[in-house]
């Protein structure tokens, strides 16, 4: 049965006229008023009991509030309002009306309805067919005045509609905004005036929806949808460049997506290294620790080296380490911590298995460890969700198909025999390792069939230390969805297109990819070449998918967060939406299903901070 919400001034009569809309039965009337002593509330008791004695009649006065007098008044009695309104008649199921009270009480109760919702918004008019004593006109006061009023059609109904209410506040509870009773007398309630918090909230909504509005034609452009909601100043600030020093809080807090991180490549050295040895199972079957001599002014030396010298910074790991279970676990352990301090959310982390088992011990063995060691640190801390690439390596000599198949197969039954949304899994294979024309990823068609048909995403190494032909035969002939780092892909427009359009993603590791290849601002070569840029941000400015990651943690000797700050000093023009865009792309590219692949984008999007911006003097 419907209810009737009504405010109140100073005519009594209103609320029954209201009760007598046409084609309406009301099963309750709740109505709300000032504690004036001018306001005859007994009337409607009275009224209600003599003519419709079967319908719950309320009336809530707000105690000591007696007439507006500035606008402090009304926002007071508007928050009552709302909170009332929330508590008689929840998900705006009620009829509204406006007539009774001061012209802000019914500028109140119309914005509350429009708010909260209401099934319908009327007014009431009565024509003033009676006399004062005094012989002004007016309208019906008593009972029979009211019936003789109604007969005579001296009553006039306005009808405005139903009001849908905002979808912000549609499961909105009463009891998160309750209203204090100070006293009450039969259905007479008087409540005290609380604190803002509902006005409060609805101006947060608002103003969010104010700028939604704003930006609306620019939508499409922005990186998560969220940021419609911050402020002009806001978004202009995310449009300027990345300032390196002043901006490392704000993207230290970031949530952050690794895509491309070798589990091989954390703890090469110091302290991590040090850690992982302390916990084998068999430590005197380790090799002796000799750590690697840095270049120069690693991790940014003055002239870049060789992929061989890069990768013999990490011969302290690697195999020779992580055959050992203890040191196995103890790294995955180290690493997700490191993951954690970083503010990544989500990891796909890659690793060799067979390349750490041994006679005794099978590479099935090593892959669940490694999945029961991360599902253990998940489990104990859920901020980060680690999943697993295969690596299958290429190299430049040897019978290294063998060891390709052994990895691929081991993927393909591990995809199959883990598949829960919630545990660590094997997501994809990486085709790594020695690239040249000889080992281009067209050699490899027949052996990834199985990859492709059991439904395993696939990543590879391509132009990075081979030409723009070794990225083209990635995607066309082996169907990447990601390329790592692409280098290359500068070279030839026409590919860049084709893998825009593809929507295929880069994977760029800007310390690691300058510590190899070398670009601006390292000095010019021997010869006096310049360095060229780092295609970063006109892969960016291209349409291409690019994401920012830390390929091997300990060889290169920087974090996430780090190599997000020196991409920006690689690409001084570099924007911070443009760090959101890089954050988007890394989740979109994800191999995610499509429901953790939501969750992953409205997490990102939640946790992103807004800046600290200085007020104006």
């Amino acid at each position: 049965m419907p209810t009737l919400l009504v405010s109140l001034g100073t005519s009594p009569a209103i609320v029954p006229e209201a009760f007598l809309l046409p084609e309406t039965c009301f099963a309750s009337v709740h109505v709300l008023t000032t504690d004036s002593e001018e306001i005859n509330t007994q009337f409607i008791l009275d009224w209600f009991r003599d003519q419709a004695p079967k319908v719950t009649v309320t009336i809530t006065r707000v105690a000591g509030f007696k007439d507006f007098k500035s606008e402090t008044d009304h926002f007071r009695f508007e928050e009552i309002l709302y909170r009332w309104m929330l508590g008689k008649a929840p998900a705006g199921n009620a009829h509204v009306c406006l007539s009774g009270g001061f012209k802000t009480m019914s500028a109140a109760v119309q914005k509350a309805a429009a708010v909260l919702g209401a099934t319908e918004v009327f007014h009431v008019l009565a024509d003033s067919i009676y006399q004062t004593a005094d012989g002004k006109p007016r309208p019906a006061q008593t009972t029979a005045e009211i019936a003789e009023s109604i007969t005579g059609r001296n009553i006039h109904w306005i009808r405005l509609g139903p009001e849908s209410g905002w979808p912000q506040f549609c499961n909105e509870a009463a009891a998160n905004y309750p209203l204090e009773t100070e006293r009450e007398q039969g259905p007479v309630r008087w409540v005290t005036v609380p604190d803002q918090r509902f006005r409060e909230r609805l101006h947060e909504v608002v103003e969010r929806s104010h700028r939604i509005a704003g930006v609306w034609e620019h939508l499409d452009r922005l990186p998560f949808p969220t940021l419609a909601t911050w402020s002009a100043a806001d978004l202009a600030w995310l449009e300027q460049p990345v300032d390196p020093v002043a901006d490392r809080s704000w993207i230290a807090a970031l949530p952050k997506v690794e895509l491309h991180c070798h589990l091989g490549g954390f703890a090469t050295c110091g302290k991590t290294l040090h850690e992982v040895r302390k916990a084998a199972d068999t430590p005197e079957s380790l090799p002796a620790l000799t750590e690697p001599d840095e270049p120069t002014r690693w991790p940014e030396p003055h002239a870049p080296i060789q992929l061989k010298e890069y990768m013999a910074l990490g011969n302290a790991n690697g195999s020779a380490l992580l055959g050992d279970p203890g040191c196995l676990r103890r790294q995955c352990e180290l690493l997700y911590r490191h993951m954690r301090e970083q503010n990544i959310v989500y990891a796909e982390i890659r690793c060799s298995p067979a390349n750490y088992g041994s006679a005794t011990r099978s590479p099935w063995t090593v892959l669940n460890d490694i999945k029961t060691t991360f599902d253990r640190c998940m489990n104990e801390d859920s901020g980060c969700h680690v999943n697993l690439i295969i690596i299958a390596t290429r190299k430049e000599s040897g019978d290294y198909r063998a060891t390709i198949s052994r990895h691929l197969a081991l993927a393909v039954s591990a995809a199959e025999h883990w598949n829960g949304d919630q545990e660590c899994r094997v997501v994809g294979v990486d085709l790594a390792g020695y690239e040249d024309m000889s080992t281009r990823a067209h050699y490899f068609r027949d052996e990834f069939t199985a990859i492709h048909r059991c439904g395993l995403a696939l990543t590879v190494h391509a132009g990075e230390n081979d030409d723009a032909e070794g990225i083209w035969r990635a995607v066309f002939d082996l169907n990447a969805r990601r390329l790592g780092h692409a280098l290359h892909l500068i070279d030839s427009p026409e590919l860049m297109r084709s893998v825009a359009d593809r929507r295929v993603c880069v994977e760029m590791c800007p310390y690691a990819n300058f510590q190899i290849k070398g670009f601006h601002p390292m000095k010019s070569d021997a010869a006096g070449t310049l360095r060229p840029q780092y295609p970063l941000k006109h892969y960016l400015d291209a349409g291409l998918r690019v994401t920012v990651n830390t390929d091997n943690i300990g060889i290169s000797g920087a974090s996430l967060t780090e190599n997000f700050l020196f991409a920006s000093r690689l690409c001084p023009e570099l924007s911070r939406i443009d760090v959101l865009r890089l954050l988007s792309h890394a989740a979109d590219a994800s191999f995610l299903t499509p429901c953790k692949l939501l969750a992953l984008r409205q997490q990102l999007a939640a946790w992103i901070p807004l800046p600290k911006i200085p007020p104006r003097p």
